[in-house]
């Protein structure tokens, strides 16, 4: 995440040919698909098929009615309640309880278990799994002021990151700090009125990528670098192994205006649902 952020993603749906996701593909493979989702299917979302060279993102906000999060909060396990009553502030917890209950509620239709009963586990640096690895279901969550996302893959390594734009940062401070030279000399080359959506941009890649490595910060911000020069992100470069970069597909999406959002993956991309949630969650 950028530094002193808030903190803590089917009725269009199509189906396309996909490839083998064990190569990258061309730009113009890539098939992208939107659905519009209402707000209240979250709590029983349709859940789409997912074949393993495709990647589904939820985008859902954390603002919901108050009996809607009472219905959330009862997914939740014991831990997790444990955990939100721990936040200081009252709209924290409620956005860490929404969050948590979607994403149980959405990869439960993923792999048909009922919300409450979806357990994981976590590696040594904290990357969440389903414990139900027979499944191959990985997934990838973020969230940023009152929108999360939620990356899903079958099979492969994902890693989805998002990021409100807000002005007011020392982005060339902390380009400087973060991103590799490379990247650090294209931002600063940009127009002005460019470089905070640049950098966004560059965040959203490298934080990706990272998720979807499940190191965090561990690995440096500066042993890879990512392009945007052409218009698109690609992974250009990775140290010390030069050859990982072929391994790995960058892409980016707009969770909604005035945010930047992107996607790692092992593999190619070749099919993107982008699967929206509107509005606030009420019950009925």
């Amino acid at each position: 995440m950028v530094p002193h952020r808030p903190r803590d993603n089917a009725t269009q749906q199509g189906e396309h040919a996909l490839e083998s996701p064990d190569k990258k593909s061309p730009e113009s493979a890539l098939q992208v698909s939107t659905a519009v989702v209402s707000g209240n299917l979250l709590l029983s979302p349709p859940v789409p098929a997912l074949q393993s060279s495709a990647i589904h993102l939820w985008v859902f906000p954390l603002a919901t009615s108050e009996s809607a999060y009472m219905q959330f909060a009862e997914m939740l396990s014991i831990e997790e309640r444990a955990r939100a009553a721990r936040f200081h502030f009252e709209k924290d917890a409620h956005r860490f309880a929404v969050a948590r209950a979607s994403v149980r509620s959405i990869l439960g239709g993923y792999t048909l278990i009922p919300a409450r009963d979806v357990h994981f586990v976590y590696s040594e640096y904290g990357k969440p799994s389903l414990a139900a690895a027979a499944l191959d279901i990985r997934f990838s969550v973020s969230h940023s002021g009152d929108l999360a996302s939620l990356a899903v893959a079958r099979g492969r390594e994902v890693g989805a990151d998002i990021e409100a734009i807000r002005e007011g940062i020392e982005l060339e401070k902390l380009a400087e700090r973060f991103f590799s030279p490379r990247e650090c000399q294209s931002l600063l080359a940009r127009a002005p009125e460019e470089r905070l959506l640049t950098f966004f941009r560059y965040w959203t890649c490298k934080e990706a990528f990272l998720k979807a490595q499940g190191v965090g910060l561990s690995r440096g911000l500066a042993t890879f670098d990512v392009d945007l020069d052409a218009g698109r992100a690609r992974l250009v470069s990775t140290r010390p192994d030069p050859r990982e970069a072929d391994r790995w597909a960058l892409q980016e999406f707009e969770p909604a205006r005035e945010y930047a959002g992107a996607v790692a993956v092992e593999g190619s991309i070749t099919a993107m649902s982008v699967l929206r949630c509107t509005g606030g969650v009420d019950a009925k």
